[in-house]
C-alpha cells in the first residue's frame, strides 16, 4: 500500500466530508427562514443530493474505470465547490430570475438552492472514485485496511463537519458555506498536486469488445456476489439511515420527555460525537488486525452480530447511559461492516470494473439514505416512537442471515468473472 498517496487521499475525504458536513445541518434552517419554505420544502433539499446520487454514482464508477481514478475525482470536486457557490449566491441569483419573470412555482432562491444539491448529487462520487483509487494501489491483503481509512477519514469528517458549521453559524449563517467552498478548493490543490493516476488497466478499442464488455459487467452485476453484497449494504444501510433520522426524535419523545429543547440538541449532539469517534477509530486501529485475524467475512459476521444488538438495545433500553453504551456497539459493528463490504465487492469482479462496482455500491447506499428517513419518521408518526427500532430488528436479522451467506463466498467467485472477461477478449 501506497503509505504517502493513502495519507493524501485521507485528507482529500476529511476535508472534503468536513466541508460537506458542515452545511448540511445550516441548509434547511436558511431555506425556512430566507426563502420561506415549507418544513417539507425544506426535507427534500437533503433528499434532492441523495436521489441524484443515486443516479449518478454507477455512471461516476463507470467513467472513473474509463478515464482513470484522478480526472473523475477532480470533476466531482469541482462540482462540489460549485455547488457550494450557487448555495452562497442563492439570494442574488433568485433574484435575478425573479427579475427574468421565470415562474418556478416556488421561490427561486429556493429553486437555485436545489439546483445546488443537485449538481452536488451528480457529481458527488468522490468518496466512492476516492474508494476505487485505494483499491487500486493497495494490493489485495492490505484493500480492506486502504477502505478502512478512507473510511476512517469519512468519519472523522463527520464529527469535524457539524463542529466547524457550529463555530461559524454564530459569526454568519453563511460562513460555513464559505469554509466549505475554500477547504473543497485545498482538496482540489491536493488531488493536483500529490496525486498521480493508478496504474492503467488495459483498454479495449474494438466497438465489439466494448459491447461484449458491457454484457460482462451486466453479468457480474447480477453474480450472487455482488447482489449479496449489494442486498448486505442497503440493508445495513437502511438502519443507520433510520437510525440517523429519527434518533433526535427518539431522544425528544422518549430519552428526555419534558426536557428543554437545549438539553436535547446538546445530549444528541455529543452521543453523535461519541459515535463518530467510536467509528473512526474502530475503521483507523481495530478494522485491519481483527479482519487479519479473523477474515473478512467472519468479520462481517461479528460486525453484523453487534449490529443487531444495537437494534434490540434501542428498542428495549429506558436510561440514557444504555442508550449511550448500544450506540457505541452500533457504532463497532458499522465501523466493522462498511469498509469490508466495500472491500469485498472490488473483488467481486476483474479489478478494471471496481470503480463501476463501488459506484453501484454508493448508489446503493443513497438509496438507503433516501428510504431510510422517510420510513422510519413514518414509522415513528403513525405507530409509536420505538416502532423504528422494532423495524430495524427485522432488517438486522435479514442482514446477519445474508451476512452468513456471505461467510460461503470465496475467490472462486472472482476468479470465475475474471475468466468471463478473459474468455470474451
Amino acid at each position: 500500500m501506497d503509505t504517502k498517496r493513502m495519507a493524501t487521499l485521507f485528507l482529500i475525504v476529511l476535508a472534503d466530508m468536513s466541508g460537506a458536513m458542515a452545511i448540511i445541518p445550516i441548509i434547511p434552517v436558511v431555506v425556512l427562514g430566507q426563502f420561506h419554505a415549507t418544513p417539507f420544502q425544506a426535507a427534500l433539499v437533503i433528499s434532492a443530493y441523495y436521489v441524484a446520487q443515486v443516479l449518478a454514482a454507477p455512471w461516476l464508477g463507470s467513467l472513473a474505470d474509463r478515464f482513470g481514478r484522478r480526472p473523475i475525482l477532480l470533476l466531482s470536486q469541482v462540482g462540489t465547490i460549485g455547488s457550494y457557490l450557487l448555495l452562497i449566491f442563492a439570494a442574488p441569483l433568485g433574484a435575478f430570475l425573479a427579475h427574468a419573470g421565470l415562474r418556478l412555482g416556488i421561490a427561486p432562491g429556493l429553486a437555485v438552492i436545489y439546483l445546488a444539491r443537485v449538481l452536488d448529487g451528480l457529481t458527488g462520487g468522490n468518496i466512492s472514485v476516492a474508494g476505487a483509487y485505494a483499491s487500486d494501489i493497495s494490493t489485495p491483503e492490505k484493500r480492506t485496511q486502504a477502505l478502512g481509512l478512507v473510511g476512517g477519514a469519512s468519519g472523522l469528517g463527520h464529527i469535524l463537519g457539524p463542529a466547524l458549521a457550529g463555530l461559524l453559524a454564530g459569526i454568519n449563517l453563511f460562513a460555513p458555506f464559505f469554509a466549505a467552498t475554500i477547504v473543497s478548493g485545498v482538496t482540489v490543490l491536493l488531488t493536483l498536486l500529490w496525486l498521480s493516476e493508478p496504474p492503467i488497466r488495459a483498454q479495449t478499442t474494438d466497438n465489439q469488445a466494448k459491447s461484449v464488455e458491457k454484457v460482462s459487467f451486466t453479468r457480474v452485476l447480477l453474480s450472487r456476489s455482488v447482489l449479496l453484497i449489494l442486498a448486505t449494504a442497503l440493508l445495513v444501510g437502511l438502519y443507520m439511515a433510520g437510525l440517523s433520522g429519527t434518533f433526535a426524535l427518539y431522544a425528544d419523545r422518549v430519552l428526555l420527555p419534558g426536557q428543554p429543547e437545549s438539553v436535547v440538541v446538546s445530549t444528541v449532539g455529543w452521543i453523535i460525537t461519541v459515535l463518530g469517534l467510536v467509528m473512526t477509530l474502530t475503521q483507523l486501529v481495530l478494522l485491519n488486525p481483527l479482519a487479519g485475524r479473523l477474515g473478512e467475512q467472519k468479520a462481517i459476521l461479528l460486525g453484523s452480530v453487534f449490529l443487531l444488538i444495537s437494534t434490540v438495545g434501542l428498542f428495549t433500553a429506558t436510561t440514557l447511559w444504555l442508550v449511550i453504551a448500544y450506540v457505541i456497539i452500533f457504532s463497532l459493528g458499522y465501523g466493522i461492516v462498511w469498509p469490508i463490504l466495500q472491500a469485498l465487492i472490488t473483488r467481486a469482479g476483474p479489478e478494471r470494473l471496481s470503480g463501476r462496482l463501488l459506484g453501484w455500491f454508493q448508489a446503493t447506499f443513497s438509496l438507503a439514505l433516501i428510504l431510510g428517513p422517510i420510513v422510519g419518521g413514518f414509522a415513528f408518526d403513525t405507530i409509536a416512537p420505538r416502532a423504528v427500532y422494532a423495524g430495524s430488528i427485522g432488517v438486522m436479522a435479514l442482514a446477519l442471515v445474508l451476512s452468513i451467506g456471505l461467510q460461503r463466498l470465496s475467490l472462486r467467485d472472482v476468479e470465475k468473472s475474471q475468466q468471463l472477461m478473459r474468455f470474451h477478449h
